[in-house]
């Protein structure tokens, strides 16, 4: 008589389904990084723009676990640095390009508090890219830059800060303002639509959430 027993699940073939499932997904959110990267939602009069390109990222890292999103921010990185590349310095290169997209793989240890994880990996990049803008592209500083922020903020605040007069902070204040005006609007906006789409996204199924 035949056995009427459950058939145990092969753990080998389930790691291995998990396996090709995060490549998988790995593979698409770095196509779709690259492809969003291209598609502006504002491009702003000083240079730079704002876009989706990290969403598909935040959602690997939120979904696969940290791991998964720093490989696929890694290689995300890599790909923009192919199709849209601008190199000074190979650190510049590690800190605009290789850095700040494998730091969206962070998210991934806050599945729990998934903005907290996004707002710790945008402040994680804006330092990156000041850093960058800092050193190698103080050449762009405009002249004054520092004064005219100092006045400003002396004639709205009444605060003065005498720091900011000093000739080292200016390339410092505008790689700041530069990247925070990318940065932080970015982050704003992933913050508010990220957490609800990957939850509508996993709905029905339950990835494996190996870091």
């Amino acid at each position: 008589m035949a056995s009427t027993s459950p058939k145990k699940a092969n753990p080998k073939a389930s790691n291995s389904a998990a396996g090709t499932r995060r490549l998988t997904a790995m593979a698409v959110a770095v196509a779709l990084a690259v492809l969003l990267g291209f598609i502006r939602l504002y491009r702003l009069p000083w240079g730079g723009s704002l876009s989706l390109k990290i969403l598909p990222l935040v959602y690997l890292a939120i979904t696969y676990g940290p791991r998964a999103g720093m490989a696929g921010g890694l290689a995300a990185g890599l790909v923009t640095l192919i199709v849209d590349p601008v190199i000074l310095h190979p650190i510049q290169v590690f800190l605009d390009y290789l850095l700040p997209y494998a730091l969206i793989g962070i998210i991934g240890f806050f599945p729990s508090w998934p903005r907290v994880g996004i707002l710790a990996a945008g402040v994680l990049r804006l330092a990156s890219h000041v850093v960058s803008g800092a050193v190698y592209f103080a050449a762009f500083t405009p002249p004054e830059l520092n004064r005219q922020v100092y006045e400003l903020i002396r004639d709205y605040t009444g605060i003065t800060l005498s720091p900011l007069l000093q000739e080292w902070t200016a390339p410092w204040l505008y790689a700041l303002l530069y990247n925070a005006s990318v940065v932080v609007p970015e982050t704003v906006l992933i913050i508010l639509i990220a957490p609800p789409l990957v939850r509508r996204l996993n709905r029905g199924f339950a990835p494996s959430q190996t870091g």
